[in-house]
């Protein structure tokens, strides 16, 4: 959650940046009803820090060609991935910012659970612990949002190279048991 800027001074790290991300796929267009939402949020004069944004990714191409089970990302069948981000300094504003960014992001997906629909999903280089969180995601579960039907298959990989589970973090594969 935190990274670095250099001030100029040899050995001074300058300040650490603060960071909560999330992501989302769409295989469809957003609904005007999500359109709102992000007007709402993007737009809200109870919060108007700069720091938190949107990004729209497009979709289509080559990556569309390549089947869902070729690799640990399945997301072929996705026109947009969207990635959501909320930058500050001071780490008693956490709550503030990432209470924001949560909030977005619940309403924006509120049909399914306060995350994207689970034929949609999520990328995994954005990683976000609240999708494993039951009080944040009512959802899909995080598995699913980011492997869809290759997670299974991810356990048996994971059992064989690393049965011990040395290398984990909080969204990483399980082994299977």
């Amino acid at each position: 959650m935190a990274g670095r800027r250099a001030r100029g001074l040899p050995g001074d790290p300058g300040p650490v940046y603060r960071l909560k991300v999330k992501s989302g796929y769409l295989r469809r267009r957003l609904t005007d009803a999500q359109i709102g939402v992000l007007h709402h949020h993007l737009t809200r004069t109870d919060y108007d820090h700069p720091g938190g944004s949107l990004s729209l990714y497009t979709f289509g191409g080559k990556v569309n060609t390549v089947a869902p089970d070729a690799t640990a990302a399945p997301h072929r069948d996705t026109v947009l991935k969207l990635f959501y981000i909320n930058g500050w300094e001071d780490p008693k504003d956490d709550a503030k910012h990432i209470g924001w960014l949560r909030e977005l992001y619940r309403d924006l997906y509120a049909d399914t659970g306060g995350v994207p629909a689970a034929g949609d999903g999520a990328f995994i280089n954005y990683p976000d612990v609240d999708l494993a969180d039951p009080a944040l995601n009512k959802g899909a579960s995080w598995q699913r949002l980011y492997f869809r039907d290759n997670y299974a298959r991810l356990q048996q990989v994971k059992a064989r190279w690393d049965p011990r589970n040395v290398f984990h973090h909080a969204l990483s594969v399980r082994p299977a048991a």
